[in-house]
């Protein structure tokens, strides 16, 4: 009986301790953010990570100097003795909603998007398979920029269609789906 006693009293120790934890974080958060509210958060350029079901993504960078249509690239490059993973891929968007506050910007966009996928692998049999993915496709999406600590910071979350034809040493096949892309960007 003690010893359940002991481990319910640690547990609530630790529930505590993380719940004052996530408060001082977020008071933290909202307090610079709040400091920050004459930050400007029209900015030409920016830098992040997006990502997009099943394979893409990657390092991005943004332009948006040429409102309401922006430019994207996004790309990495892995590797990993045999294993080697590398994407490059391209967007342009079109807004069709913008609004600008005073605490943030939002906007709503269909956005036209290609990319391609050069990826190494070993399987089984010790053979190294090489597989290379060509795609486009065309997504609705949503952005909110808001100033975290002086620095606009824009989070977005795209869906769309996808085709594109996928091939590796034996096969090429087409590909076509759904797909889910979410980012974060810092602008300057």
């Amino acid at each position: 009986m003690k010893i359940t006693k002991k481990h319910n009293t640690a547990r609530k120790i630790e529930i505590s301790i993380s719940i004052y934890i996530v408060c001082l974080l977020l008071s933290l958060i909202f307090s610079s953010s709040i400091q920050a509210q004459g930050v400007n958060l029209t900015k030409n350029f920016g830098i992040g990570s997006q990502g997009a079901t099943p394979a893409f993504g990657g390092m991005s960078f943004r332009y948006n100097g040429l409102a309401p249509v922006y430019l994207q690239t996004v790309g990495r490059f892995i590797l990993n003795d045999q294993d080697g993973d590398h994407m490059l891929g391209a967007g342009i968007s079109y807004a069709i909603f913008e609004h600008r506050g005073k605490w943030n910007e939002a906007r709503l966009y269909f956005t036209l998007e290609g990319g391609w996928r050069y990826k190494t692998e070993m399987d089984i049999k010790k053979e190294i398979i090489n597989t290379t993915t060509l795609a486009a496709g065309i997504a609705f999406g949503g952005e909110l920029v808001f100033s975290l600590g002086g620095i606009p910071l824009g989070l977005n979350i795209s869906i769309g269609q996808g085709i594109g034809r996928e091939s590796d040493n034996s096969q090429s096949k087409g590909i076509a789906g759904v797909y889910v892309g979410a980012g974060i960007h810092a602008y300057f």
